[in-house]
């Protein structure tokens, strides 16, 4: 029994310490000066928070620093966060659940803005949440006031494009009497926006993603109507868009087309196939080559079916784009391709139409 009562005993004296420690507790409220960087997808995206339970003050100096509140600089001008200007009292109505601040975001490249929500409450003491704006006045001063600041997944997804959008959020930390400012809470907001369902390969000229091209096969001349050989050429303006307003590191882009028959063919080729003829012979075959004229202006003549990098997209010429589906401008990054046949002996083809499918894969790389 005796050994039971030590225990006991030992018990009662260590929450004591504990409760002592608590009660002697303080802390002054502080500014906040923070840079938020985030990464986040517009079909898929995730609540991106800018302060979370952060605490306002805790302890008495005149009165507790619970009764604190955040508020904004201005209630009818978005730039830096559009709220509540003035603290409110607990017991004026209208407090439980969270302030929205409606924030202006602007793109980096292009300059388009966009307004969002960010949602924002506080926790007093372990109770609610409540709107930043409203003073717990009857706080006692071991209660803590903790703020929660954050940009909704479904605001997110209303970013009109992607894209590097910027924002400052400018907050007061406000005392409740006297009302006056205790310290700023500042935030600088950087989300990089990837819009990868939107990720498109556009072709200016032809409204249609699978434009009917014609390789515009001619005979080279002869002499004394003597015209034996024919070629093509045909070019392309092509203009590939990241869905990222054009911040990707790299482009990754794949030809490949649909091969009939069992003829084989060099690594650089190309086809079109006789629509009626025999395509299991050459004769039945026309070979191409394509050539991808790259952002620092060399050219690259591409193999069937290997990944062609393309370095460096940051700081590549764009072209400023209206493409469907998205709802402002971008910027695609202008990669013009060139098919071309080499001499081809007319007597050793079939007569008639040839048709083939090339097939163009990109993929961004942030």
């Amino acid at each position: 029994m005796r050994n039971v009562l030590r225990s006991i005993h030992f018990l009662i004296l260590f929450l004591s310490i504990i409760s002592v420690s608590v009660s002697c507790y303080a802390e002054p409220p502080a500014g906040r000066n923070t840079s938020i960087n985030a990464t986040v997808d517009k079909a898929s995206p995730t609540d991106t928070y800018i302060w979370k339970d952060e605490s306002g003050g805790n302890g008495e100096y005149p009165l507790p620093y619970a009764r604190n509140t955040w508020v904004c600089l201005s209630s009818t001008d978005s730039t830096n966060g559009k709220c509540p200007t003035e603290p409110k009292a607990e017991d004026s109505g209208n407090i439980t659940g969270t302030t929205d601040i409606v924030l202006l975001f602007v793109e980096k490249r292009t300059g388009a803005a966009a307004r969002l929500t960010v949602k924002a409450s506080r926790m007093v003491g372990g109770y609610g949440p409540y709107h930043i704006e409203a003073a717990a006045v009857g706080a006692s001063a071991s209660y803590t006031a903790l703020a929660t600041f954050y940009i909704p997944k479904s605001e997110i997804a209303k970013f009109p494009t992607g894209g590097i959008w910027h924002a400052k959020l400018d907050m007061a930390l406000t005392e409740w009497e006297p009302r006056q400012k205790l310290a700023d809470w500042v935030a600088y907001i950087n989300l990089n926006v990837t819009d990868n369902n939107n990720v498109q390969i556009y072709f200016p000229e032809f409204s249609s993603a699978a434009p009917r091209i014609d390789l515009n096969l001619r005979p080279l001349p002869g002499s004394g109507g003597n015209q034996s050989q024919m070629t093509g050429l045909a070019n392309i303006d092509m203009c590939l868009y990241d869905g990222f307003d054009s911040y990707s590191s790299s482009f990754t882009v794949k030809f490949t087309d649909q091969p009939k028959g069992s003829a084989s063919r060099g690594n650089d080729d190309f086809s079109l196939y006789h629509d009626t003829g025999d395509t299991s012979v050459e004769s039945g075959r026309i070979d191409y080559q394509v050539a991808m004229h790259l952002p620092d202006g060399s050219t690259m003549t591409v193999d069937r079916g290997k990944d062609n990098v393309i370095p460096d997209i940051s700081s590549a010429p764009v072209r400023p784009v209206l493409l469907p589906g998205i709802p402002e401008p971008v910027t695609c990054v202008p990669v013009p391709l060139t098919l071309s046949t080499k001499p081809i002996q007319i007597s050793s083809k079939q007569a008639g139409h040839y048709t083939g499918h090339l097939i163009v894969d990109f993929t961004p790389q942030l």
